[in-house]
């Protein structure tokens, strides 16, 4: 047992708070240990990390100190996000630096990554939910340093990847003051081998150099190796990683290109566009795979008929299972502490304020071909004039199950003709060479005409309102009232759609609409807590409190955990001059999310409304700790600091 483990057991809790249970790792930075907050009810679990500058002298302390204070805010303002540790406090004890944050259980992604290479549908789902966090993260103005599977947690409750370790904190304890020039070496590299670009390891990261390792996070899932695995062209410096790979689409293909090119100025600038992009491709294959299994699954019950158009592997490709190199932060407990993680996304649509977790398909599609249907005899088929090598490749893989189904009545031979190659009649030659005869039209060749393709499936409206609720997320409040609308009008029996109506129409400042939204949703769905939260907000921009206090006393009751409702009752209640009851709502409040700067300021402005303006002072001061530039937080302190004239 370590000795922290010991001396917290005691009557002395750690910042005399948390108790340490145990040890769950330690990496070059520091150790992380499991912990209680015995501040909290029921005691819950959470995780300490201990930070260990390099030295011990004063000067250095000092400027880690400052260092330590200034990256807890940013960490602070990043635990907004459900895909981030939310930083539940930041302390000092005996010139020891520590964070405590949220325990988050499941398992780091190396675990998943051992074995066979991916699907691409697999690959392109992990990547739409790493960059969507890291666009977040990006927007924050952080740039994180070191993303790698170990710092990328699979979330048992949902299957959600969550980002953990920021080497923004990890500066704080790579800080050397040099006693010669007091100067400190800012230049540091942060990060991992592999998964860091040329200008990270010269000590000057940028947004993009996030960009490049989820790249790598990509082909390194695609392909089974691992980044430092990958050789470099000797001319361009670019990573030579397609020949560990049997076959990827041209557009996945292009886009991991660009996210991991040599010159930081090629790539992506940040998350956010490398995210579009990804989606843009997501969008696409809907619509293709759409359209390609209506071709092959016309008849109901029955599985289309399998042509070989290539001999199937005789060997088995060797796949990289090292393990990647463990995180210097271990947020999770150990197997003997939590089950093991579930690895395929789930969707919970009685949440609405989750973003819908994107499902990963399980299924190979280069998998060998059934062996026991006839073999097409390229050799009988005339030479075609084709554009590119890949072009020839496309066309196989998308027309192999039109082939198959027809090729037990015979017509594979013309349909590869008239579909596949789009060559002239007049243009083709038997094996003699001479021209072949244009056939003339009969009533048995006719039956055997390639069938006219039906139109694109539409989408479903389960996929129009996962794409509404990620608009809905990202501020895109009047697209996302788009996809709402064609979700409702495909399956109108779904509260969810309505409710997320209701929150983007008060976001755009349309409240009676809202709240006709938001009847709707509660129409179908009496106790939904969201959609009273949401009603309440729309009565309360009518100038309605009395209403809206009622709502979200309702929501509250129906979901004592809500957080937000809490902040919103506390908020209406001060409001009216409720300032006791406001207070008492708000504690609950923080008690469940103590990163809410909302929460903070409105308590600090009933406490001075009751002239209690020490602990307003204290209130406004976490709020501006957690939120430098709240502008309700600076203007109140400043009134209650001349009331007691300083």
């Amino acid at each position: 047992m370590s000795r922290l483990v010991e001396q917290t057991n005691s009557s002395n809790p750690l910042g005399g708070r948390y108790k340490v249970i145990s040890k769950l790792g330690a990496g070059g930075f520091g150790e992380t240990f499991l912990a209680e907050d015995l501040h909290l009810p029921g005691n819950p679990l959470c995780v300490v990390k201990k930070l260990k500058p390099q030295t011990t002298e004063s000067e250095t302390l000092s400027m880690a100190r400052r260092l330590f204070d200034t990256e807890a805010k940013v960490l602070y303002q990043l635990g907004n996000h459900e895909q981030i540790p939310r930083l539940l406090a930041h302390f000092e004890d005996n010139q020891e630096f520590y964070l405590a944050q949220e325990l988050i259980e499941g398992e780091p992604l190396n675990h998943e990554l051992v074995g066979q290479p991916w699907s691409e549908d697999r690959v392109i789902a992990l990547l739409e939910d790493v960059l969507e966090v890291l666009a977040f993260v990006h927007e924050q103005n952080v740039i994180h340093r070191d993303i790698k599977p170990p710092n990328l947690i699979r979330r048992r409750r949902d299957g959600r990847i969550v980002l953990i370790d920021f080497g923004a904190v990890k500066q704080v304890s790579s800080q050397v003051v040099d006693p010669e020039t007091g100067q400190t070496n800012l230049t540091i590299s942060i990060g991992t081998k592999g998964y860091m670009p040329n200008e990270q390891l010269a000590g000057n990261p940028r947004f993009s150099s996030d960009v490049y390792a989820v790249g790598l996070l990509g082909i390194f899932a695609l392909t089974g190796t691992q980044p430092k695995r990958f050789s470099e062209d000797p001319e361009t410096n670019e990573i030579n990683w397609r020949e560990h790979t049997r076959q990827v689409s041209p557009e996945l293909g292009a886009i991991l290109d660009q996210m991991v090119r040599y010159d930081f100025r090629d790539r992506y600038p940040t998350a956010t566009e490398a995210l579009l992009a990804i989606r843009t491709l997501t969008a696409t294959q809907l619509e293709s795979e759409a359209f390609e299994q209506q071709l092959y699954c016309d008849r109901e019950g029955e599985a289309p008929t399998s042509l070989e158009l290539q001999p199937p592997l005789t060997g088995t490709e060797a796949t990289e299972s090292g393990t990647e190199e463990l995180s210097t932060n271990i947020w999770v407990p150990t197997e003997p502490l939590s089950e093991t993680a579930t690895t395929a996304s789930t969707t919970d649509s009685t949440e609405p304020l989750s973003e819908t977790a994107t499902t990963a398909s399980t299924t190979d599609s280069t998998e060998p071909l059934s062996q026991q249907e006839p073999t097409l005899q390229v050799s009988e088929i005339s030479a075609p004039v084709l554009s590119t090598p890949g072009e020839i490749q496309g066309r196989f893989v998308k027309l192999w199950p039109v082939l198959a189904v027809l090729a037990a009545v015979g017509a594979s031979s013309l349909l590869v003709k008239t579909v596949l190659f789009s060559q002239p009649a007049s243009q083709s030659a038997d094996r003699g060479g001479a021209a072949a005869p244009t056939p003339t039209p009969t009533r048995s060749s006719a039956s055997t005409a390639t069938p006219t393709p039906p139109p694109p499936k539409k989408p479903q409206a389960s996929e129009l309102l996962s794409q509404a609720d990620r608009l809905r997320q990202a501020g895109e409040y009047q697209k996302a009232l788009e996809l709402y609308d064609q979700a409702i009008a495909l399956k109108p029996n779904v509260a969810q759609a309505y409710w997320g109506r209701c929150y983007s129409l008060n976001k755009l400042n349309k409240p009676t609409d809202a709240i006709v939204s938001c009847n709707d949703a509660l129409d179908l769905k009496p106790n939904y807590p969201e959609a009273l939260l949401s009603k309440g907000n729309a009565q309360e921009l009518q100038k309605l409190p009395i209403e809206a206090i009622q709502l979200y006393e309702r929501a509250t009751e129906i979901k004592p955990n809500f957080a937000e409702a809490w902040v919103s009752l506390g908020r209406i209640l001060q409001s009216v001059g409720r300032s006791e009851e406001a207070i008492s709502a708000l504690d609950k409040a923080i008690a469940l999310k103590r990163n809410s700067a909302e929460a903070w300021s409105i308590k600090g402005a009933a406490l001075m409304n009751l002239g209690r303006f020490e602990p307003a002072i204290a209130s406004f001061d976490k709020a501006l700790q957690i939120q430098p530039n709240n502008q309700d937080a600076i203007k109140m302190r400043k009134l209650v600091q001349q009331q007691l004239g300083r």
